[in-house]
């Protein structure tokens, strides 16, 4: 994990590394995949929190659904890792991932038989 953070050069709109939570996996075919994601950022349900009814109004949360948002937001944290953390997966269908989300994802492929990256890009936006 060093040596491709330190040979990796991160594609323009990328953040610096170190506020990537680094994480990877070999697939199937030997490469290595490295999947760098920014940490979730909290959700701020002090600041209030509503449900929207069927009727397009809504009501304030219930103690139960703030606690199950504050749960979900410590496990959406676990899952994406912290900045400037780097971690090993044994089976790269776990490693973390943003559906769309630009450079907030960056995906390095790692060839360990030639020891070059073949390729590191920001992730598509929809």
């Amino acid at each position: 994990m060093t040596f491709i953070e330190n040979k990796v050069r991160l594609p323009d709109g990328a953040r610096p590394i170190e506020e990537y939570s680094r994480n990877y996996a070999r697939r199937p075919d030997g490469m290595i995949i490295g999947i760098y994601v920014t940490p979730h950022q909290p959700v701020a349900v002090d600041e209030g929190c509503e449900v929207m009814l069927e009727d397009f109004e809504s009501r304030p949360c219930s103690d139960a659904e703030v606690a199950e948002l504050v749960q979900q937001d410590l496990d959406m944290a676990a899952t994406y890792g912290k900045a400037g953390q780097s971690r090993w997966f044994d089976d790269y269908r776990d490693l973390p991932f943003i559906s769309d989300g630009g450079c907030a994802q960056v995906e390095i492929t790692f060839d360990p038989r030639s020891n070059e990256i073949e390729r590191a890009d920001c992730n598509g936006v929809a």
